[in-house]
This record gives C-alpha cells, sequence and structure tokens, in this order.
C-alpha cells in the first residue's frame, strides 16, 4: 500500500460525506430521541393537570432556553 505524502491525514477519505451525512442523522435522531424521553411522564416527575406530552416537551425545551438544564433528571 503507498501512502501519498500531500494528502492531510486529519481529512475526511473519499466517500466519506455518505459516512458523515449518515452519522449528522443518527445524532439528530439521538437528540429527537433524548428530548422524547425528558418529555415522558414518570412517577417522579408527572405531568401536570391536563398537560399533554407534546405540550410538555414544549415546555421543557422552553425552560431548557430560558434556564438551561433547569435540574431535572432524565431518568434512564
Amino acid at each position: 500500500m503507498t501512502v501519498d505524502p500531500h494528502s492531510d491525514a486529519a481529512s475526511p477519505a473519499p466517500g466519506s460525506d455518505e459516512e458523515s451525512v449518515e452519522e449528522a442523522r443518527l445524532r439528530e435522531a439521538q437528540e429527537l430521541e433524548e428530548r422524547m424521553r425528558r418529555a415522558l411522564a414518570t412517577k417522579e416527575d408527572p405531568l401536570r393537570d391536563s398537560e399533554t406530552t407534546s405540550e410538555r416537551l414544549r415546555r421543557l425545551e422552553r425552560e431548557r432556553a430560558e434556564g438551561g438544564a433547569g435540574g431535572e433528571g432524565t431518568g434512564s
């Protein structure tokens, strides 16, 4: 196997565009899953009165944007 002295070792390999797109999709799916898990009601953190899961998701996202994590656990 020959090595090209002019190639940058830190640059992506040819054909890795598909891999980086796939990694981006995977990362996006993982972030969505994390947000959805946070929105699920648990025994320790139940839904508020007449609150739906999608309303809770929006509220948690709003609270997170306003003041950080807010100390709520993710409950794996």
